[in-house]
């Protein structure tokens, strides 16, 4: 029988106050620029996700994921903020993703927050999750200097769905919804 390992979830569903949203964060153990450059520059970036072409001053750039190199997508700077905020949106075929990634430093660590709306798409939190939880642990073993085709993506899907197939309940200092 094959190692299984256990992943444990770090992020949630949000009905949110306007639109549902997956959220995800992370605790990382390097300095946010070394965080903030494996986001934002093409050569970091693709060791682990993927790599862009173009120029990010533009606002827009073609971004090819390793997992899809055949179907590469638009992906527009909607905010940029180095080091602390990157919000994009992604051209998919499941309908346009709006992506956001917020940093912020604490000492030699850094905290990270990953936001994803899922109004107007075809998929939902309980594929999405395990997927970005997926990318974003290669994430941390790039930064690691770690092989990160060492993560087995049958650890996360269908291992984390039914986790994201569950609404958190309101956040802490938030109004309850009206019914």
């Amino acid at each position: 029988m094959g190692d299984m390992t256990t992943r444990e979830p770090t992020g949630y569903l949000s009905t949110g106050p306007v639109w549902p949203e997956l959220i995800i964060t992370r605790r990382i153990p390097h300095i946010i620029d070394a965080v903030w450059n494996h986001i934002t520059d093409p050569e970091l970036l693709d060791t682990w996700y993927g790599t862009f072409e173009g120029e990010p001053a533009t606002g827009a750039v073609t971004l090819t994921a390793q997992e899809s190199p055949d179907t590469p997508g638009e992906a527009r700077i909607q905010h940029c903020e180095a080091p602390t905020a990157l919000a994009v949106t992604l051209d998919s075929p499941g309908g346009v993703w709006v992506l956001t990634v917020t940093l912020s430093a604490d000492g030699e660590e850094t905290d990270l927050e990953f936001r994803q709306r899922l109004d107007g798409i075809e998929y939902d939190a309980a594929d999405i999750g395990p997927g970005w939880e997926y990318y974003l642990d290669r994430l941390v073993l790039a930064l690691d200097g770690e092989d990160v085709s060492a993560l087995q993506w049958d650890d996360y899907h269908p291992a984390l769905c039914e986790h994201y197939r569950r609404e958190r309940p309101e956040e802490p200092g938030q109004m309850p919804e009206e019914n």
